[in-house]
């Protein structure tokens, strides 16, 4: 069976008013894992056991993703180990209220890659990793994401084979990294085989982050971010995902502005004004049109938040 590493654990994390349990983070993953060894073990039997396990699984899976799980998850680290060598296939949709967020599995079982025809959707999950990631073991790490108030917590995969070598990255992000001490990170020291990340410089780099403009290039495509957890996200998925699971994430938050929204009207009720200005944000928000609108929406942010900070009713 698939064996689940967990790593350092961050401390003083803060929790507050919309925050999920990190639990619900890593749950589309080890929902996936479960999946992944049925079909390992059903393939072994016959094919039809195998399309009945595989359908069997997913609906079993559907019902862990459902956000009704409890319990408080501090490890922001894990590392997985799956039972064969294994394609992940990954799918984005902004379709509909929050879009989905999808996986399905090819798996490398008796000298063939076996289809499960099997897809996984989740409408709260928010994964960063390419849309086709090959390993047979898995590095993932999750950061918080707040825009102003928090959002969500966004999940990003490695394979745990594959070297990344930060070259330059500042100190605050660098560090935060570290706490994770994940295996496959490395620091300016490059192994020759690894995946080059180099902050304000283009030499021999195979991933360019541009701290002043906040760009990613990757590929031959730029995409935009602001703050850490969207850079991870452009640094470790590609432009089409990034922008996709990046809209998403800009539905979610036009939905929880109009929870604050609410929360402000009834606290002014009450004689408790937190004289936050949601208009400017809100109209942004509706005019998104991919990452590069990032910065006007960053700046709407941070004024909400310096606002809310200062006010006698904070809201988030």
């Amino acid at each position: 069976m698939p064996k689940i590493k967990r790593f350092r654990q961050r401390n003083g994390a803060k929790r507050g008013f919309l925050d999920l349990p990190f639990s619900w983070v890593f749950a589309l993953i080890v929902g996936a894992i479960i999946l992944f060894g049925a079909i390992y073990f059903a393939t072994r039997a016959s094919n039809v056991a195998n399309t009945e396990s595989s359908a069997q699984t997913g609906s079993s899976l559907l019902n862990l993703l459902s956000p009704l799980q409890n319990g408080v998850e501090s490890a922001n680290s894990i590392t997985i180990n799956l039972p064969v060598n294994s394609i992940i296939n990954h799918q984005c949709s902004t379709f509909g209220n929050f879009g989905t967020d999808s996986i399905s599995v090819d798996q490398f079982v008796n000298n063939k890659w076996t289809d499960t025809g099997v897809k996984i959707s989740s409408e709260n999950k928010y994964i960063f990793f390419p849309s086709s990631l090959q390993g047979k073991n898995l590095n993932v790490f999750s950061e918080p994401f707040s825009f102003p108030f928090k959002v969500a917590d966004l999940m990003y995969v490695t394979n745990a084979d594959t070297k990344y070598c930060f070259l330059n990255m500042p100190t605050t992000s660098r560090k935060g990294l570290q706490n994770l001490n994940q295996g496959n990170f490395e620091y300016d020291n490059c192994s020759n085989d690894s995946v080059k990340v180099c902050f304000n410089s283009n030499i021999n780099c195979n991933v360019n982050v541009d701290t002043n403009y906040r760009t990613v290039t990757k590929n031959g495509n730029t995409v935009y971010f602001q703050g850490d957890a969207l850079m991870y996200a452009a640094i470790f998925s590609d432009q089409k995902i990034y922008e996709c699971e990046l809209g998403r994430l800009m539905n979610r938050t036009k939905t929880l502005l109009d929870i604050y929204k609410e929360k402000s009207a009834n606290l002014l009720k009450v004689g408790c004004d937190s004289s936050t200005d949601f208009a400017g944000f809100q109209s942004d928000l509706e005019s998104f049109n991919g990452s590069a609108d990032l910065y006007i929406l960053s700046n709407d942010a941070n004024n909400m938040n310096s606002i809310n900070s200062n006010s006698g009713c904070t809201l988030w």
